[in-house]
């Protein structure tokens, strides 16, 4: 016991070996992220993760318990960047022209940046759904309330916010699958625009 706690509660940093650098916990989920984003759920796998990092499976029971405990930084990793990118877009005063950065984002944003299709494919798990759900309902809210600055009533924005986050899931399943399918060059710019005019608030299309 340390200090009235029991000495297995104890962490303390373990020296790294000659040459190698000590990794951290976000050392591990930032792996393990871009391994989803890669691969999706299945490549978190403590062997392949220790091998891309070179270090060992040690390396990992000392920051997680198990498999489910990385899958859980990585998504508090990726909510955090979600949290990024929606601050980001808050900073532009303009609704409109904060939409169409967001319709830009959708078809240009790096590839592999969101992984929500990977999510909805593993909604089920004890650990992604939690997250998936948070994360989909603050955005639909977030698009919701951008709508209500362009003019659209509460139930009409909402309906909008749903249909442009269907939108940007498809986008993106679409550039993970088949990218050569995706609008290029000239007619993509047009597509955008086309998207942009479909989510526009109902009164301005009259």
């Amino acid at each position: 016991m340390r200090n009235g706690v029991p000495a297995d509660n104890v962490r303390t940093e373990r020296p790294a070996r000659t040459g190698r650098r000590t990794l951290s916990r976000d050392d591990w989920a930032r792996a393990a992220l871009e391994a989803m984003r890669e691969s999706g759920l299945g490549a978190i796998a403590v062997e392949p993760l220790a091998e891309r990092l070179g270090t060992t499976k040690g390396s990992f029971y000392w920051h997680f318990k198990d498999r489910d405990a990385l899958i859980h930084a990585a998504l508090e990793m990726w909510v955090a960047e979600s949290d990024a990118m929606m601050a980001a877009a808050a900073r532009i005063t303009d609704p409109a022209e904060r939409g169409r950065w967001l319709t830009e984002f959708a078809f240009t944003g790096p590839q592999g940046a969101d992984i929500t299709t990977t999510l909805l494919v593993n909604s089920q798990h004890p650990v992604v759904g939690p997250f998936l759900e948070r994360v989909t309902q603050e955005r639909i809210a977030w698009g919701a309330a951008l709508n209500e600055e362009l003019g659209m009533p509460p139930e009409v924005a909402r309906q909008h916010a749903l249909t442009a986050w269907m939108m940007a899931v498809g986008i993106a399943l679409v550039r993970r699958g088949a990218p050569q399918l995706l609008p290029q060059g000239d007619e993509a710019d047009a597509y955008k625009r086309y998207v942009m005019e479909l989510l526009r608030p109902p009164r301005a299309q009259a």
